[in-house]
C-alpha cells in the first residue's frame, strides 16, 4: 500500500506559478473546509457526517461544512469532489457504494481508486430489508412467495441505480427465481419517504435510516445483511440464516481528499477524523444508528476501496447488470 507524496518545500516562485492554490501545510487550515456528500440532506450518510464535521470543526478550529450533492450512484457529488483542487478544503464522503458503481455505470468519469487520496473510514453498518407495516408482506420468504405469483408486480424503492440495495434486490431476484420492479430515487431520503407513504412497499436501506421508523411500528423489517442478527432488531434474520448468504454484507463509509492533496494535509485530516470516532459520545451516537466505528489507517481504507472496487466489480460483470 503506498500513499501520494508530494514536496512540502516548494519555493516563492512555484508558489507564484501555482497562485498558491495549494496551501502550504503549515498554513492549514486558514479558511472553512467542506464535505462533499453525493447523497440528500437528512439520510443515512448526512446523519453520519454531520456530527463528525461539528467534532472536526473543534480539532481543527476552523469550520467543517457539509455540502449535500445527492445523485444516482452518488457519481455527481463524487466527481466533484475528485475534481476540486487538492488542497484540502474540499473533502468527499466515499464508501462502498463508489466501488460498486465504478462498474454498474458505464464510463464513470472518475476512478475511485486513483483519484482520491484517501484520509479513513468511518465506519459500516448492516443493510435491511424493511417494508410498511401494512403492505400485506409478513416475512421474506412471504415476499418471495408473492413475487413467484405475480412476478414483477411488486415494487421496490432504492436510493439510485448502482446502490447498495439495488445490488442487494438484484441478488435476492436472482438467487431466488424472482421477478421484481426497480424503482431509482437520488437518494434514500425520498426513497424512504415514498415506501412510508405507502407509494411504494419496499426498500433495502442502512439501518440507521430505517430504525426510527422501525421503532415507530411504520416499518417491519424482513431481514438484516450482517453475519449474525442486530442487537437493534434481535428477533430478525440475517439473509445467511434464511439461505442467502451471497447477500452478507456490511456497507462502510469514510473520508477521502483529491489525488494530489499534500500528504502532511491528509495526516492532519486523518487525525482529526481519528479523534472524532474516538469520543465515546460520538461513538455511541453512531452506534446508536447501527454504524460501527472504524479505526483504520489511510493505507488500510485505500485498500479497502481497492479490494472492494475488486470484489464487486467482478460481482456486477458476473450478473450483467447496469444502471445506465
Amino acid at each position: 500500500m503506498k500513499s501520494l507524496v508530494r514536496s512540502l518545500a516548494a519555493g516563492a516562485l512555484a508558489c507564484l506559478a501555482a497562485a498558491c492554490a495549494v496551501a502550504q501545510p503549515a498554513d492549514w487550515p486558514a479558511r472553512p473546509i467542506r464535505i462533499i456528500v453525493p447523497a440528500p440532506a437528512a439520510g443515512p450518510f448526512d446523519r453520519v457526517i454531520r456530527p463528525i464535521a461539528q467534532h472536526m470543526t473543534q480539532t481543527l478550529k476552523q469550520s467543517v461544512v457539509v455540502d449535500n450533492r445527492p445523485s444516482a450512484g452518488n457519481i455527481v457529488g463524487t466527481q466533484a469532489g475528485a475534481t476540486a483542487a487538492p488542497d484540502g478544503y474540499t473533502l468527499t464522503m466515499t464508501g462502498m457504494l463508489n466501488t460498486i458503481a465504478q462498474s454498474m455505470y458505464d464510463n464513470v468519469p472518475f476512478d475511485i481508486v486513483k483519484d482520491f487520496e484517501h484520509v479513513g473510514a468511518i465506519g459500516g453498518g448492516a443493510q435491511w430489508l424493511v417494508v410498511r407495516s401494512d403492505a400485506g408482506i409478513s416475512s421474506l420468504q412471504d415476499l418471495v412467495q408473492q413475487a413467484r405469483r405475480e412476478p414483477g408486480k411488486i415494487n421496490y424503492a432504492s436510493s439510485g441505480a448502482g446502490s447498495t440495495g439495488h445490488l442487494v434486490m438484484e441478488l435476492l431476484q436472482r438467487a431466488a427465481g424472482i421477478q421484481l420492479t426497480h424503482v431509482p430515487y437520488k437518494g434514500g431520503a425520498p426513497a424512504l419517504q415514498d415506501v412510508l407513504a405507502g407509494v411504494v412497499p419496499v426498500i433495502v436501506i442502512p439501518s440507521n435510516a430505517a430504525l426510527s421508523s422501525v421503532q415507530a411500528g411504520k416499518l417491519k423489517v424482513l431481514a438484516v445483511s450482517s453475519e449474525t442478527r442486530s442487537p437493534l432488531v434481535p428477533n430478525v434474520p440475517t439473509f445467511a440464516e434464511l439461505g442467502y448468504k451471497q447477500l452478507s454484507l456490511t456497507s462502510w463509509v469514510g473520508l477521502s481528499a483529491p489525488k494530489g492533496t499534500p500528504a502532511a494535509v491528509v495526516r492532519r485530516i486523518h487525525a482529526a477524523l481519528a479523534a472524532a470516532l474516538q469520543d465515546p459520545a460520538l461513538s455511541k451516537q453512531l452506534e446508536s444508528e447501527g454504524m460501527i466505528p472504524f479505526s483504520t489507517t489511510s493505507e488500510q481504507y485505500a485498500q479497502l476501496v481497492r479490494e472492494d472496487t475488486q470484489r464487486w466489480g467482478q460481482l456486477v460483470r458476473s450478473l450483467g447488470i447496469k444502471a445506465n
